[in-house]
């Protein structure tokens, strides 16, 4: 029995939101299922064992442990400047004649 269950409360934890990490995978191939498997969506990869991903606070929490994993963390990022760089990133460099 827990403390909070002796005094009869209620201890609830919401984890709100979605937000933007780095994993790093252990193998090469792995973070297209993991991402997936807990609602999650890659929009960047960096390498064959890394990418930046938008996933739930909980998914985050949950993979922390995970042996697939070399690495997981939050990243902050100026939204702007993040997006600027990913569509010049995506953009096919014009043709030199």
């Amino acid at each position: 029995m827990q403390v909070a269950e002796r005094f009869g409360a209620k201890v609830s934890v919401a984890l709100p939101g979605r937000g933007l990490f780095l994993l790093v995978a252990v193998e090469p191939g792995g973070l297209d299922a993991l991402v997936q498997g807990v609602g999650g969506r890659i929009v960047a990869r960096l390498d064959a064992c890394r990418a930046l991903v938008v996933m739930g606070v909980a998914s985050y929490m949950g993979l922390r442990g995970s042996r697939v994993l070399r690495f997981i963390g939050p990243v902050s990022i100026d939204q702007q400047r993040f997006s600027t760089v990913m569509a010049a990133y995506q953009t096919p460099p014009p043709l030199v004649s």
